[in-house]
């Protein structure tokens, strides 16, 4: 699932500079725009977790109860995670925003604050290798 995954994100990572300037003159200008500001890209995030095997059920809870705030966010436009198949302790959050804006304000929102505050030591490890990418929304017309 991993593979698979991070074949995805660099899949999109290498369409990110691409543009299809045969669209309407407004998807253009949006390309032009991304190419300008990526502050105005999509932006994209896979963070890999593994938790304690003890707190697997109340990390689940903490991130549905997250999710739920997170979906009405005005810049959410997906917000998910993957359990492995493999290894019931291995997750993978999955975001995507309208802009890095918007994720920044969904890290000071009171929902997100209290999944930290509630998930707070239940991580088997610091430091995952998350991964970032910025997607110009007109390649995906």
């Amino acid at each position: 699932m991993k593979k698979i995954f991070l074949s995805i994100v660099c899949g999109v990572a290498l369409m990110a500079g691409c543009c299809n300037t045969s669209n309407q003159s407004t998807e253009g200008e949006q390309c032009a725009a991304c190419e300008a500001n990526k502050e105005e890209m999509e932006y994209v995030m896979n963070i890999p977790v593994k938790i304690r095997p003890e707190f697997v059920s109340a990390y689940l809870k903490a991130f549905e109860k997250c999710q739920a705030g997170t979906l009405l966010e005005e810049g959410c436009l997906d917000y998910v995670i993957f359990q492995s198949y493999k290894d019931s302790t291995e997750f993978h959050l999955f975001e995507r925003w309208k802009n890095k804006a918007a994720h920044n304000f969904h890290m000071e929102t009171p929902h997100f604050l209290v999944y930290r505050e509630e998930t707070r030591g239940m991580n088997e490890r610091a430091g995952s290798r998350m991964i970032t990418v910025y997607v110009c929304p007109c390649v995906n017309d």
